[in-house]
């Protein structure tokens, strides 16, 4: 049943006097400590809050040293067995901040969850997603004893990653970055390389998915930061660049070369697909809840206290969970629910996962991306259409 019956179509609908310009919903009660869905499969891990990068897009934007402790982080893992219901197959990805600031505290637990996890008749998976600029074989020997995945957070060529994600205080991390790529790939192939999109750096994407490339990567994808501050001209540069990346990945296509660009793959595998596109944005609130270093739930990992004053904590370790508050995540379909004007768009067909929180920060609202995104969109969707004409 969609939310509008109980919770209004857009259930922050209208703001409070107390928070002007910021719509925030107001639940009254709260229910069990468990969801009542027991959907959960799926929980980001924040062990720190702490990062040795100073990038300046980043949502976790204080850097402030708070750590998880051990205590907290076996309940989250306790939490998730419990919460995941009949499911079996479990996944934890290790967040932050920079997680292998933790190092010390993941090889406890992940010892821990596997064991409970084999003990309940589960399994557990671990990811990490990482700046790459902490790696040593010491971490390596570990990942590669427990079967750990990476996801590497990199913006691209030099001139780009030292502009976007420079050290903490000042200095270079292209060199540090590209000193792990190579262990990280030897270890696992398939790791993917996420690049986030700006203004300051989109009329460097396809010299940046070349370099990735060239790194080694086979898998790369470039999302877009549609809550940043984008002109005419930047948009402009964006179309010119995604063309020269289509074109790129027909070339690799072609030439049978392991390179895949998951924005061009998947809008063109939402073109066959039978079902259609995705009836969710994004997984969050859904499959997956993050857990933060104090214990608190969030729908995920972009979500925490400096959203709306905390309005969209779920509950805390040991405490009731607002099952009210996840129905706005289960319940809302884009198929159904979403605008009229979303559902004729000729992007409709690719157009994909939306960020709930960047809706927040864009349209201070839960279910409108905005204008960035939806132009951003059809840049994406017109050259998904021209790759997909020429392989044909």
């Amino acid at each position: 049943m969609p939310v509008s019956t109980t919770l209004g179509r857009d259930p922050l609908s209208a703001p409070p006097s107390s928070c002007a310009g910021c719509l925030l919903p107001r639940w009254s009660s709260l229910y069990a400590t468990l969801p009542a869905a027991p959907t959960v499969h799926s929980i980001d891990l924040d062990v720190t809050e702490a990062c040795n990068l100073a990038c300046p897009y980043c949502f976790k934007w204080q850097k402030k040293a708070v750590n998880m402790d051990e205590p907290t982080a076996k309940r989250a893992i306790d939490w998730l067995l419990e919460a995941s219901g009949g499911a079996r197959d479990l996944r934890v990805n290790l967040m932050g901040g920079e997680p292998l600031i933790r190092f010390d505290l993941i090889q406890r637990i992940v010892p821990y969850a596997k064991l409970r996890a084999r003990q309940r008749g589960k399994s557990i998976h671990f990811g990490c997603t990482t700046n790459c600029t902490l790696l040593t074989d010491e971490i390596l020997s570990f990942w590669r004893r427990f079967g750990m995945g990476f996801h590497c957070s990199i913006d691209g060529i030099p001139e780009v990653q030292n502009v976007n994600r420079p050290f903490l205080g000042g200095g270079s991390t292209s060199a540090a970055v590209e000193k792990a790529v190579p262990k990280i790939l030897a270890y696992r192939p398939e790791v993917m390389a996420r690049a986030t999109v700006t203004p300051r750096s989109v009329r460097f994407l396809h010299a940046s998915a070349r370099y990735l490339a060239g790194l080694g990567f086979r898998n790369m994808t470039f999302r877009v930061a549609t809550n940043c501050d984008w002109k005419e001209d930047d948009f402009g540069a964006l179309r010119d660049q995604y063309r020269r990346v289509a074109d790129y990945y027909v070339e690799t296509l072609v030439a049978k070369k392991q390179v895949t660009i998951e924005e061009l793959r998947n809008g063109i595998r939402s073109l066959h697909s039978e079902n259609g596109n995705s009836r969710f944005p994004c997984g969050a609130g859904r499959g997956v809840v993050l857990v933060d270093p104090r214990g608190d739930l969030w729908p995920c990992h972009r979500f925490g206290p400096h959203h709306c004053h905390g309005q969209f904590q779920l509950g805390r370790l040991g405490e009731p969970f607002n099952d009210r508050l996840r129905a706005v995540f289960l319940s809302y379909n884009m198929l159904e629910d979403g605008r009229p004007d979303c559902r004729e768009c000729r992007a409709a067909a690719t157009c994909r996962s939306w960020c709930y929180a960047e809706c927040i920060e864009s349209t201070h609202t839960l279910y409108d991306p905005g204008v960035h995104h939806c132009r951003a969109a059809k840049v994406l969707h017109d050259e998904v259409l021209r790759v997909h004409d020429r392989l044909r």
